[in-house]
């Protein structure tokens, strides 16, 4: 007889479970990041839990910010399936799209505790290499959350 496995022996915490700390820290890692550009070019920037839902957003409309958070979990899975199934590893590091006037870079921030996803959205005026250094630092400072 087969066994069937309806949820996650280990679920994604709730967003209400999401404690006053972690939301602290990554509020205040989001300003730093953006800091770093000076006004320029990051329209916005958001760490989620991995299952999509906002911890703390930065320099966009929290109904945008929201909406990233669920997109970018989305993508997120569909990046992990991908790099699966053609052999480059079990899971990616990040995403990036390209729009006419920007981009969306998704990274996962990897965390036993709250695995979360930073998602960036940023004009075509961002430097992009600088976008992704300053990016990984987020990732690195989440990380240890």
């Amino acid at each position: 007889m087969n066994t069937v496995v309806l949820s996650d022996p280990s679920p994604e915490p709730s967003p209400q479970l999401i404690g006053d700390d972690l939301r602290a820290k990554a509020a205040s890692v989001l300003e730093r990041f953006v800091d770093q550009f000076g006004g320029v070019g990051v329209r916005g920037a958001v760490i989620s839990t991995a299952d999509g839902f906002d911890i703390a957003m930065t320099a966009m409309p929290e109904a945008e910010g929201t909406k990233l958070s669920a997109l970018s979990s989305s993508i997120s899975a569909i990046g992990d399936m991908a790099t699966l199934e053609v052999g480059i590893g079990n899971n990616h590091q990040s995403i990036t799209i390209e729009g006419g006037d920007g981009y969306i870079f998704i990274l996962n921030i990897p965390s036993a505790a709250c695995p979360m996803i930073l998602s960036v959205a940023a004009s075509k005026e961002i430097m992009l290499g600088k976008l992704m250094y300053y990016a990984r630092l987020v990732v690195e400072g989440m990380a240890e959350a």
